[in-house]
C-alpha cells in the first residue's frame, strides 16, 4: 500500500517541528521516490526527525536506506552504526528488532 504523500505533507505543514510527521514523510518519499531530488528531500526530513528524536530507532534504519540510495555510503554507515548502538540499550519489542536489518545494510556497504 502506497503512502499518501499529500497527507504527510499536510501533517508537516501543520507542525514542521514534529519529528514523527517528518519521519512519516521521509519514509513515504523513500517508498515513492526514485529520483535524487525526492531521495534528498527524504534525507532532509529524516535527518531532522533523527536530530529531534534520537530514540526513534526506525529513523536510523530508513535514513540509512535513503543515504545508501543516494550513494552516501560513509554517511549511511555512521547512521546505521549509531542506530545499532542505540538498540543495545532497548528492551525487546521497542525497536531492538531493527538491529539485524541495520546490520545487513551495513554489510552491503
Amino acid at each position: 500500500m502506497a503512502m499518501d504523500l499529500a497527507k504527510f505533507r499536510k501533517l508537516v505543514a501543520l507542525d514542521d517541528q514534529d519529528p514523527l510527521s517528518r519521519f512519516a514523510l521521509g519514509q513515504a518519499l523513500l517508498q515513492q521516490g526514485h529520483t535524487s531530488e525526492t531521495l534528498s528531500e527524504a534525507a532532509e526530513h529524516l535527518k531532522f526527525a533523527n536530530a529531534k528524536d534520537s530514540d526513534h530507532l526506525a529513523t536510523y534504519n530508513i535514513l540509512g536506506q535513503v543515504l545508501i540510495k543516494l550513494g552516501r555510503k560513509d554517511d549511511a554507515r555512521a547512521v546505521l552504526q549509531a542506530g545499532i548502538a542505540k538498540t543495545s540499550g532497548v528492551v525487546e519489542g521497542m525497536g531492538r528488532d531493527l538491529a539485524p536489518e541495520m546490520m545487513k545494510l551495513l554489510e552491503m556497504l
